[in-house]
């Protein structure tokens, strides 16, 4: 075979086939073999359903993860307000936690507002008022009606406190009020709330006092109590004046008055020599006791020695002003006068106040205090004998 080179050109043309296609050549050598789209997809693409479809499916994910959701919490368990401690720091500390989840609900149900409703009534006697439901009521708690404090493990109970309060109150007084029946040495005072006494300290009487005392605050502690030397009611004259000033027993001034009065000073010393008597520490405190139990008494007052026949200035002090009832010990020795038991008696009306007295004697005065004060202002006479000492 000759070779290549020995071949004309005219024979190498002649040897192409003369059919051949006429193809396209692609960019890059490739021949393009893509479909055109058919009728419904280009309608699809037209409307713009693509997004629309990206945009449905993803809401009808959220809404099947929101059902799917509901559906796990409707199936919880539903808790309980039990929690048993099991004696263990992590039982104590549960129920600590669901005390306080519990008794929040308790404050919940408790604070509802009871709708208000109008009584009519037609008559005083027959009145019924509506119920009350019950979870309008505040009810104690077993905690504080086992005595309070959180009772450790698995205790519910929340501190409380209890007692009285002010000078007494109940079965004693604030400022001798009580709310319950006043009864002195046996006697009720009826319709007596608040009590006041005037004691009779002449030196025939003063032993009384300790007792007079226990029992005015054993029915209304801290009751107002007014010393008077005297049981006497006269009006003041020239020569003698009524010393109507009330002094606290807790001053500096009651030791002269009691070590000279209460001991041997003749009664009829004139004024201007009663002005210089002096407490004198090297003499001895007469009924020293008596004397200790009074200086440390509070609401406790006395009047200076004027005299045996003033102890109107004591009855119409300020001091037992507010009483509803006045309690007077006294023997009823002295004298009283028609003229000043009016004006004693027009103040205690003015006040709305009882005299009730008691005599550890029934001395020549007692009928007529009795007849003109006692039984005028609506008081009685206490007849309960109390001992000499």
């Amino acid at each position: 075979m000759p070779d290549d080179e020995d071949i004309p050109v005219a024979a190498i043309a002649v040897s192409e086939p003369e059919t051949a296609p006429a193809a396209v050549l692609a960019p890059q050598g490739f021949v393009s073999t893509s479909r055109p789209p058919n009728q419904f997809v280009k309608l699809w693409r037209k409307i713009g359903a693509g997004s629309l479809g990206f945009s449905l499916l993803l809401h009808a994910g959220i809404l099947l993860f929101m059902a799917s959701y509901f559906i796990a919490r409707q199936m919880t368990d539903k808790q309980v307000d039990f929690l048993p401690g099991g004696g263990t720091q992590q039982g104590a500390e549960a129920s600590a936690d669901l005390a306080e989840k519990v008794a929040v609900k308790q404050r919940q149900k408790i604070s509802k507002v009871v709708p208000m409703q109008r009584v009519v009534v037609d008559a005083v006697t027959d009145v019924t008022l509506p119920d009350m439901p019950m979870d309008a009521i505040a009810l104690p708690d077993m905690g504080s009606m086992m005595g309070g404090g959180k009772l450790g493990s698995g205790g519910f109970g929340s501190g409380g406190a209890g007692g009285g309060f002010g000078n007494g109150f109940g079965s004693g007084g604030m400022g001798g009020m009580t709310f319950k029946p006043i009864f002195m040495f046996g006697m009720e005072l009826k319709d007596v709330k608040k009590i006041a006494v005037v004691m009779d300290v002449s030196r025939s009487m003063t032993r009384y006092l300790p007792i007079v005392t226990k029992e005015l605050d054993k029915v209304a502690f801290g009751s107002n109590l007014v010393l008077y030397f005297g049981c006497g009611l006269t009006p003041e004259s020239s020569k003698n004046k009524a010393l109507d000033k009330t002094i606290l027993t807790t001053d500096e001034d009651f030791k002269t008055y009691w070590q000279v009065w209460e001991g041997k000073t003749p009664l009829n010393m004139p004024m201007e020599d009663r002005r210089k008597l002096k407490y004198d520490p090297a003499q001895p405190m007469p009924l020293k006791d008596i004397y200790e139990l009074m200086s440390k008494r509070k609401n406790t007052w006395y009047i200076d020695f004027c005299g045996i026949t003033y102890a109107w200035t004591a009855l119409m002090s300020k001091e037992v002003e507010q009483a509803d009832a006045i309690y007077w010990f006294a023997d009823f020795q002295d004298k009283v006068t028609e003229e000043m038991m009016d004006k004693v008696l027009k103040r205690l009306k003015a006040r709305k106040q009882k005299l009730y007295i008691h005599a550890s004697v029934k001395g020549r005065s007692f009928e007529q205090v009795r007849d003109g004060l006692v039984i005028p202002s609506g008081g009685e006479v206490i007849e309960t004998e109390l001992p000499k000492k």
